[in-house]
C-alpha cells in the first residue's frame, strides 16, 4: 500500500527509496544477499581504469582528426569513458551523474 505514496515520500525526505513487502524467507534473503554484494564491490584496479580508457581512444582514432570541434570531441570521449567504466564498476547512470555534477551523496537537513 505504501507504493502509492512513494513519490511523495522521496519528494519530501529527499532520497530515494522503494518500499516492497517482504513476508517470504525468501524475499529477505534474495534481500540480504543483493545488500550485501552490493556494498562490498571491490573497486576497479588500476590497470582496468586504463585499459578502459584505452579501449575508448582506440576505438575512435579517427575522429581525433575529425571536423568536430574539440570541446564535442572531448564530450564525446568522455561520454564513452564513463559509459564504459559505469558498465565494469556496475553502478548506475543517476549515481555517476551525481558524481560528475559534484552533488552530495545524500541530503539531509543536518550539518554534521
Amino acid at each position: 500500500m505504501l507504493n502509492t505514496v512513494t513519490a511523495e515520500v522521496t519528494y519530501l525526505i529527499h532520497s530515494n527509496i522503494d518500499v516492497t513487502s517482504l513476508l517470504s524467507g525468501t524475499a529477505i534473503k534474495a534481500v540480504v544477499a543483493y545488500v550485501s554484494d552490493y556494498i562490498s564491490k571491490p573497486a576497479l584496479k588500476t590497470y582496468l581504469i586504463f585499459e578502459a580508457v584505452k579501449s575508448v581512444f582506440n576505438k575512435n582514432s579517427k575522429m581525433f582528426g575529425g571536423l568536430l570541434d574539440q570541446k564535442e570531441k572531448a564530450h564525446i570521449l568522455l561520454t564513452q569513458i564513463v559509459n564504459n567504466l559505469n558498465s565494469k564498476m556496475e553502478i548506475g547512470g543517476p549515481m555517476t551523474s551525481m558524481y560528475l555534477l559534484k552533488n552530495p551523496d545524500h541530503y539531509t537537513i543536518h550539518k554534521f
